[in-house]
């Protein structure tokens, strides 16, 4: 009797033990996994430097940016009055969008995977929305349970959220665009050049890349050499690549840094 009672006494830790070690094990390996799903933001530094005429104040809130996004269309283009020299870059916005999803369908690696699903070239998807119906959950029809718990997984993907912030960052420049354009149209009608040319300006005047591996890519728009202001806003640059990569080793190296500090405790 007494034998017995002290093998199950000593039995019970034991099973505790296993327990919290396989909690601790599961935390661990997701944290890892998380690790890994950043570090890949983190393979490359890019710096862009872009003239704009004004800086916007826009806040990224993904619900609001995918359901933003989410319903751009020709008709909902014009409907919104959006001028016809900027419908073709909305229009990319939510192609991009309908591409991204479609890729991490077809990805067995990724946990929105759909073994239902199965496209060779996502690039099938254009801009004819009509023929081409999209796979996206919809936002704007919030009465399906499984709609919104869908949404909530795709905002949850770390890779779609990636995605998703730069479009939201181009669609907010493209916003504040359209209306220059249609203020400019409404005051002076008949300088079509000069509104084209004020369309243009929110481009990528210099461009760096810099990998892993050592490997640095600069680019640099043509209309920028001959800019009057070209040595101010290479200057410029310059010095916001210097800035962004010490930025960069920095946050590398701690990242480092936590994973040999985690793989050591485990």
């Amino acid at each position: 009797m007494t034998n017995r009672n002290r093998q199950e006494h000593s039995d019970v830790p034991a099973s505790k033990t296993r327990g919290n070690n396989s909690g601790v094990d599961r935390n661990i390996n997701h944290f890892l996994q998380s690790l890994g799903d950043t570090l890949i933001d983190f393979t490359a530094l890019e710096v862009n430097t872009i003239v704009v005429d004004h800086i916007s104040g826009h806040k990224f809130i993904a619900w609001e940016a995918y359901r933003d996004i989410y319903p751009i269309s020709p008709g909902y283009l014009e409907q919104q009055g959006i001028h016809e020299s900027l419908r073709d870059r909305y229009l990319e916005l939510r192609t991009s969008l309908e591409r991204e999803y479609r890729g991490l369908l077809n990805d067995p690696t990724s946990e929105l995977h759909d073994p239902t699903v199965y496209e060779q070239d996502n690039s099938s998807f254009t801009h004819d929305f009509e023929r081409t119906p999209t796979r996206l959950p919809n936002p704007l029809d919030l009465k399906s349970p499984e709609t919104i718990v869908a949404i909530q997984r795709l905002l949850g993907n770390c890779r779609f959220l990636r995605g998703l912030r730069k479009l939201a960052e181009l669609k907010a420049a493209l916003d504040d665009r359209n209306q220059t354009v249609l203020r400019l149209v409404s005051q002076q009608p008949d300088q079509v050049e000069m509104i084209q040319r004020m369309i243009a300006t929110d481009t990528i005047c210099a461009q760096t890349v810099i990998q892993l591996d050592g490997d640095v890519i600069n680019r640099y728009d043509q209309s920028l050499f001959h800019h009057p202001q070209k040595e101010v806003i290479l200057q410029i640059h310059r010095e916001g690549v210097i800035a962004s990569e010490r930025q960069w080793r920095g946050l590398l190296e701690f990242i480092i840094g936590l994973i040999k500090a985690t793989l050591h405790k485990s």
